[in-house]
């Protein structure tokens, strides 16, 4: 994964494309790699977003298994997108049930690009099969910035930003997560996502943040992790989507906030927040379906 990064800090990426109005051209390769779950990696995983890893399998441990190709996908000679600058803005899994001592064939692409008041986002697509059946089916988007036609000046986006600021959604606190300093450099370890603005102040400085911030994909995990503390999930499909706001600087204390609904007698929705320790802003906006399997 670090000669992943040191190929990023070496990449040239022409502008040219990321400047013009219409979308810039993906690559078509797909990316794939067969992958066996080594277990004492799992219950590290799962001790650090508080999973007990007898439980079934977390719906956010694939996606960390995934990362290199993802990686290897946005580092393609024909990728548009420089790596270093790219930022996660927003997550969508569904897994169903897989064996988790079963190897895993792990494919993944480009599958979209649109414009944003901001640059471009593009979706990187995940997909996990075990016997030729899909098990896991995941996309990531992710945001480049630059300067466009079609890019929002700042005055205008600023006025916009701040005619949409509210309080934080109020609600039930489901739960109270503490985020220590040192999380993202051991998040780092686990997933072998070592992106200099979640390992410590200082490199986080370099590229524009006041401090470290936590993981994105971190984050989410811890999230699903206490919506489903107390819930049977076993041999369940999920889907979890995310849209990731505010980023979590580090240290922090942040509040989970729950809204429970129905869609139907099979489909358990959880919508939920992830706010700052005083309400103001949004780290995660999000939702959880749980499947219920009909026997």
């Amino acid at each position: 994964m670090i000669s992943l990064y040191l190929r990023a800090l070496a990449k040239r990426v022409d502008k040219k494309p990321l400047q013009q109005f219409k979308p810039p051209q993906l690559p078509v390769r797909i990316y794939n790699k067969t992958i066996s779950i080594n277990p004492e990696h799992y219950a590290g995983y799962c001790e650090l977003v508080g999973w007990a890893k007898e439980k079934s399998f977390h719906p956010c441990y694939l996606q960390t298994l995934s990362l290199p190709l993802q990686m290897a996908c946005l580092l393609d000679k024909k990728s548009p997108f420089p790596l270093l600058g790219l930022v996660h803005i927003r997550n969508t899994v569904t897994q169903y049930p897989c064996d988790k001592h079963l190897p895993l064939e792990f494919r993944v692409r480009f599958s979209g690009v649109r414009q944003h008041p901001r640059g471009w986002e593009c979706d990187v697509n995940i997909t996990a099969l075990q016997h030729g059946q899909c098990v896991y089916d995941a996309t990531s988007t992710y945001l480049t910035r630059v300067k466009a036609s079609h890019v929002e000046p700042a005055k205008v986006r600023a006025a916009r930003e701040v005619r949409g600021t509210t309080k934080a959604l109020e609600g039930p606190v489901l739960s109270v997560i503490s985020v220590p300093e040192n999380t993202g450099r051991r998040y780092a370890r686990v997933s072998g996502d070592y992106n200099p603005i979640h390992l410590s102040h200082l490199t986080a400085k370099a590229f524009g943040f006041k401090r470290a911030i936590a993981h994105g994909m971190w984050t989410l995990a811890r999230c699903y992790a206490a919506l489903t503390e107390n819930a049977n999930t076993d041999q369940q499909p999920v889907q979890l989507d995310a849209e990731f706001e505010k980023p979590v600087f580090l240290p922090a204390s942040v509040q989970l906030v729950s809204d429970t609904s129905h869609d139907s007698d099979d489909n358990h929705v959880v919508g939920f927040r992830l706010i700052s320790d005083d309400s103001e802003h949004y780290h995660i906006r999000g939702q959880l379906r749980r499947f219920h399997i009909k026997t």
